[in-house]
């Protein structure tokens, strides 16, 4: 927060997360909540919390910021490149799906025990690491409808969140749970709120994907976020590791002198250009649509990348 005497000129969030995916663990900074006051605005004001904000990260020792908006130039200008993939699709009241194999019961309410939430939430293959009280805090937060849907012996089989605060009106961007059990209280939440709701979903969940176009719901593609890599030697160590277990040894990706090199075997391509690594990395687009490599080097490449790696709804800022 940037204040003079007892005003208040602009301020941001910075909330550090630590993200799990199939390409490891990675320190994440959601940035959000930026705003100036109207008298201070056009003085730079907003680019220095940033900045600040930015400095903060790398002190928690960050890998990459994320952060949500649609000025795009002005980020850009710091650094920031569109990256990531983040799919919508519209579910309506009617969603045409299969009942459960075993019949549910569904119920609209926050007073679920974070413990059954956090549970189902584990067996994403990506997300940040949470606690029960991080479960418990979330429920907590205003304008969420929480969806659930119970078996016969009171266990909770998926959950759905819908709304957070004065954002994500009509979105759903919390779900959990098996795919069988999922879609009906899906149509359950749409039915509960009289219209259509838009659930968002990584592009690695495909059999959700899958099943909820053959079922007619459109779709709509768009980014995760933008993104600034903080500490392009330390992440690549990362990626190369990842890189290694996947069973790939001829992949390069070294930052040197101001530059990164990536390549395949011969193929090497250099950039100076930072946001290069962010779209090669997490997308969207694949590697041959970004650069004409070589076959066997976009081939190596779109085996790696996008990287699965997701950040839900609760944890943006």
């Amino acid at each position: 927060m940037i204040r003079e005497g007892d005003s208040f000129l602009s301020a941001a969030v910075m909330k550090p997360l630590v993200i799990k995916s199939p390409a490891g663990l990675f320190k994440a900074a959601a940035i959000g909540s930026v705003v100036t006051s109207p008298e201070c605005r056009n003085q730079g004001l907003s680019r220095r919390i940033l900045e600040d904000c930015l400095s903060s990260a790398r002190a928690h020792g960050c890998d990459f910021a994320i952060l949500w908006t649609n000025l795009f130039d002005f980020y850009r200008k710091l650094g920031f490149e569109l990256g990531g993939t983040e799919l919508s699709l519209s579910v309506p009241p009617d969603l045409k799906c299969a009942e459960a194999p075993d019949p549910l019961r569904f119920m609209e309410s926050s007073k679920v025990d974070p413990e059954a939430i956090l549970r189902l939430y584990s067996q994403h293959t990506t997300g940040s690491i949470r606690t029960v009280e991080d479960i418990r805090r979330f429920l907590l937060i205003p304008n969420s409808r929480v969806f659930t849907a119970w078996d016969a012996q009171n266990r909770l089989q998926a959950y759905a969140v819908e709304g957070k605060g004065a954002d994500l009106d009509g979105y759903i961007h919390e779900w959990g749970g098996g795919v069988s059990k999922l879609l009906p209280l899906l149509r359950f939440a749409a039915q509960s709120r009289g219209r259509a709701l838009n659930l968002i979903a990584p592009a690695h969940s495909s059999n959700l994907i899958r099943q909820l176009k053959a079922a007619g719901c459109p779709e709509h593609s768009g980014v995760l976020g933008m993104i600034k890599i903080l500490n392009p030697a330390a992440f690549l160590l990362k990626i190369k590791k990842y890189v290694r277990g996947m069973g790939l040894e001829d992949v390069v990706l070294e930052p040197r002198d101001g530059k990164f090199y990536m390549g395949y075997r011969e193929e090497i391509f250099s950039t100076d250009q930072e946001s290069d690594l962010v779209r090669l990395v997490f997308g969207p687009l694949k590697a041959s649509q970004l650069h004409p490599f070589d076959r066997p080097t976009a081939d190596a490449f779109e085996r790696l990348f996008p990287i699965a790696m997701w950040i839900w709804g609760w944890d943006s800022v």
